[in-house]
């Protein structure tokens, strides 16, 4: 109880201290406090919203938008491409993170080996043009998650084809939660820029627990000033961590002051996002045509996209009212829930439809997913094959609890990998986004070859795990 309220009391001041000081630098050194959009920028803007989110055109060549209602009445946005001739072919389905939507994987989606499979990119609940949750707890975003796939699956995924999941950021949590508790749904996971929330709680307990052993004996004997650096460098990486997740202990502060906080300086946290997604130094400006892409992704469809509506063929469908609801803050509230709603390890009870569900799939799969069914593992272990992918230059882990014994938590015929030249968004473009759509080649071509065979020649491709 006394930790909890410890770890509280710090989560909060910790939060208000990053908080003050954004808010200074957004004061003081960028003078955008009370920003306003410039009438080019709107203009921008606007262009870019309506090639994304008018319902009624492509967002990418061959690509159409589309809804799925899911049983509770959720209604999940996303844009598909499945032509006649990819009829029985194997289906790859992409999950974005923060602060994304299906535009993420622009560069992938139009990977020319990517040309014969049936490809789906949706945007997460809350995002886009997907509707808002009541809650975003393992229990509302697993479960409407699944929903999706498993309605994706009966659409489009035939018997003997491949299921490809591919994930970023938040999309790849809610995958790695999935891999491991629903490891039925896919053939294999490809889980980029994040981390194995189960394997790095470990860690940081195993480390934790580590220190606080060598500072009781050190106290014992302060003599031996070894112990001291030691209990240092073993908590250093935790340490590391915490400096690098400043930004979520700002989304963890009370919500009048998160609310503000996204909305501040025309979005100035935001823009920041993306001037680090697309490679810009924060101190330069993006061009208007270049921020009004991104904010058009992040943002979702503006108030002349709520008109459009699907061809016949698709129903003739709208943006929902949560997602119109969400559009005077392009929902970045919205999007900082699932930071505070303890998605990542929080407990997730599956819904009886749910439960058959999986099991029928796994009665009518003849391919075995990885992992036995009894199969020992810690627990959070991943039970589907999976394939890890994360940046060598990525801010928001600390490679040495997010990568260390993290072969105990994959199954057979899994990997993980570090990508020299390489952040945090990995599917933008450039090598990272080269190499991640060859993986998605791979895993789609039906991993013919063994994956280190495939990639063992590049050299900037680092291997952690290969099993």
């Amino acid at each position: 109880m006394l930790g909890k309220l410890a770890w509280e009391a710090f989560s909060l001041s910790y939060g208000l201290f990053n908080y003050t000081l954004l808010v200074a630098f957004a004061t003081l050194r960028d003078g955008v406090l009370f920003k306003r959009p410039s009438r080019e920028e709107a203009k921008q803007l606007s262009i870019a919203q309506q090639r994304y989110w008018d319902l009624s055109n492509s967002p990418f060549p061959g690509f159409k938008h589309a809804f799925q209602t899911l049983r509770n009445g959720t209604k999940l946005h996303y844009v598909v491409r499945d032509t006649p001739s990819g009829k029985g072919k194997n289906v790859a389905i992409f999950i974005h993170g923060f602060p994304d939507s299906f535009g993420l994987w622009k560069s992938i989606l139009g990977n020319p080996a990517l040309a014969d499979y049936i490809l789906i990119a949706v945007d997460l609940p809350g995002y886009g043009g997907s509707d808002s949750l009541p809650g975003y707890s393992p229990n509302e975003v697993l479960e409407t998650m699944t929903g999706f796939i498993l309605a994706m699956r009966e659409k489009h995924v035939q018997q003997g084809a491949r299921l490809v999941m591919v994930t970023h950021d938040w999309g790849a949590i809610v995958g790695t939660r999935l891999a491991a508790e629903a490891k039925e749904l896919a053939d294999r996971w490809i889980i980029t820029s994040a981390v194995i929330p189960a394997q790095v709680k470990s860690n940081v307990t195993t480390r934790l627990a580590s220190s606080q052993q060598m500072l009781r004996t050190y106290l014992s004997n302060p003599l031996n000033t070894r112990l001291l650096k030691a209990a240092y460098a073993t908590s250093q990486p935790i340490v590391s961590q915490l400096r690098r997740s400043f930004y979520i202990f700002v989304f963890l502060t009370p919500r009048p002051l998160t609310r503000w906080f996204m909305r501040m300086g025309d979005f100035w946290a935001t823009r920041n996002v993306h001037k680090v997604a697309f490679g810009v130094k924060l101190s330069q400006p993006m061009t208007p045509a270049q921020s009004a892409e991104a904010m058009a992704i992040t943002g979702g469809p503006g108030a002349e996209q709520f008109s459009t509506q699907t061809g016949p063929e698709d129903g003739g469908q709208t943006y929902s009212a949560s997602v119109r609801a969400r559009a005077n803050d392009f929902g970045m509230f919205e999007k900082t829930r699932l930071y505070r709603e303890k998605l990542g390890l929080g407990v997730w009870e599956k819904s009886i439809e749910t439960v058959v569900a999986l099991s029928e799939i796994q009665s009518s799969s003849s391919s075995s997913t990885g992992a036995g069914i009894f199969e020992d593992g810690p627990q959070g272990a991943l039970k589907a094959p999976a394939t890890i992918v994360q940046g060598k230059y990525d801010t928001a882990f600390e490679h040495r609890l997010g990568l260390d014994g993290i072969g105990d938590y994959l199954t057979r015929g899994s990997q993980a990998i570090v990508l020299d030249r390489t952040a945090h968004w990995i599917p933008h473009a450039g090598f990272g986004a080269r190499v991640l759509g060859d993986i998605v080649a791979w895993a789609m071509e039906g991993e013919k070859v063994a994956f280190r065979e495939r990639f063992g020649g590049e050299g900037e491709v680092q291997f952690v795990v290969d099993k």
